[in-house]
């Protein structure tokens, strides 16, 4: 095999992350007006093999560390299931989630799940974590229904497409103030500043329900959405209210969560929320949309909430406190210091404080609006919307979101048995009618 480069520290944490618990790993769905030809899917497949070097790679350990190196094996993975009904797709995204990725043959594997009346199809992707992340994974999806689409509708392709570059390491393209010396100091005061904060504020996490090894947790997930009108009233909301719909989803998460922990009892409590953070365009030089890669990092806030606290207080403050960790820089520091702050998850998963309790309260990772077309020759995208798979992580509040169609897909991923459905089915709604019941009154 072709050797191309070491995985840095957070892709090989990726991996250990994917062989011990099945963590991290991207999955993706389209649902697709129209039947997608299986044969038209093959060639796509080894279209885009063909466009993203990444994509034809595997993860050697033989040298004793963790190498990209060019797999062996020629065909992308397919799995085609001819569905009984319209549900079993929920199954299948089920079982991608808690399917390991057999990486060392491959770092992506691809699912169609056909219906016997032709009206829709669902593409399926799972994709490692070191080479993808939420955007990557739909602009992945998109190009693959364009060439379905071309190919079903008659086109034919070249032998041989044109290869974008093998990306260096996330690390080697941040700017000049968050490498080498400068770099570490940088995290080192962020990490002072966080623990300091942790210690005073001491923020509330939600309990596990049932702590039991990591080979005996697996990841669930439930899928809502919000129709077109409540979508666009709730953007228009967040511009009347100086906001961000970041600040407005998190907010309402937070609030669930008090809910939930019976904030009305005590006086007020601190919470944590993660927010995920786009690198492509903070990055020296920056990086395209079309560049297949772990491009994103997170940001962390803390907020204090009382049983008064406003909505729109409360998500201004969330988008205040992001722009301040922006500003810092923070979303650099978590790659400078990764085996300082993940070491113990790495070496001994079992026993890592990471694992055994909730590391944080609220976790949202949104996309926004996205931004690829509806139509394929024959087919049509309806919806399409992505997760992580969240099994050895308990006890914490997720949310992917994306809006396709001015419909807003959120994907609610939750390690069991840490938290059950209930639990977790209680949080969703509170969160939904937070959404909805802040918006315009006409949309109520």
């Amino acid at each position: 095999m072709k050797f191309i480069r070491t995985l840095s520290p957070v892709e090989a944490g990726f991996e250990v992350l994917n062989q011990i618990a099945s963590s991290l790993n991207v999955v993706t769905i389209s649902k697709v007006k129209g039947a997608i030809s299986t044969a038209a899917l093959e060639q796509a497949l080894k279209i885009v093999e063909q466009r993203h070097p990444k994509l034809q790679c595997c993860i050697d350990s033989s040298t004793g560390e963790l190498d990209f190196r060019k797999r062996l094996a020629e065909n992308a993975s397919l799995r085609v299931i001819q569905a009984a009904d319209h549900e079993t797709w929920q199954q299948v995204t089920l079982n991608e989630l808690n399917q390991s990725l057999n990486s060392s043959q491959h770092l992506w594997r691809t699912t169609l799940v056909c219906h016997s009346d032709n009206t829709v199809s669902y593409l399926i992707t799972t994709t490692h974590h070191a080479i993808s992340d939420g955007l990557s994974s739909i602009s992945l999806q998109s190009e693959m229904l364009s060439y379905c689409g071309d190919i079903q509708s008659g086109s034919t392709f070249p032998f041989r497409i044109p290869t974008l570059p093998f990306l260096p390491s996330l690390e080697s393209l941040f700017p000049n103030a968050h490498k080498g010396y400068r770099g570490k100091a940088s995290g080192i005061l962020w990490l002072l500043r966080t623990t300091l904060k942790q210690l005073y504020f001491r923020p509330k996490m939600l309990s596990f329900e049932k702590l039991v090894p990591i080979e005996e947790r697996t990841c669930n997930v439930i899928h809502r959405q919000i129709e077109p009108a409540l979508t666009k009233a709730l953007l228009k909301q967040c511009r009347i209210e100086k906001t961000t719909v970041q600040g407005a989803l998190c907010a309402a998460m937070l609030l669930a969560v008090a809910n939930n922990i019976k904030l009305s009892e005590t006086k007020k409590f601190s919470f944590t929320c993660r927010s995920m953070v786009d690198l492509r365009r903070r990055l020296s030089p920056a990086v395209g949309n079309q560049d297949l890669g772990g491009l994103a990092s997170t940001v962390t806030t803390l907020h204090t909430i009382t049983d008064s606290t406003h909505f729109w207080q409360l998500a201004r403050g969330v988008k205040q406190e992001i722009e301040q960790s922006l500003h810092r820089g923070e979303m650099f520091n978590i790659f400078t210091l990764f085996k300082a702050l993940f070491g113990d998850l790495l070496v001994d998963p079992n026993n890592s404080p990471l694992v055994n309790k909730a590391p944080l309260t609220v976790e949202v990772s949104n996309v926004g609006k996205v931004d690829i077309p509806a139509h394929y020759g024959p087919l049509e995208l309806e919806e399409i919307s992505f997760m992580s798979s969240q099994g050895i992580f308990g006890g914490i509040f997720c949310a992917a979101v994306a809006t396709f169609k001015d419909k807003m897909l959120f994907n609610f991923a939750f390690s069991e048995p840490a938290l059950s459905r209930v639990t977790v089915e209680d949080l969703v709604d509170d969160t939904l009618s937070y959404l909805k019941s802040n918006c315009h009154s006409e949309i109520r």
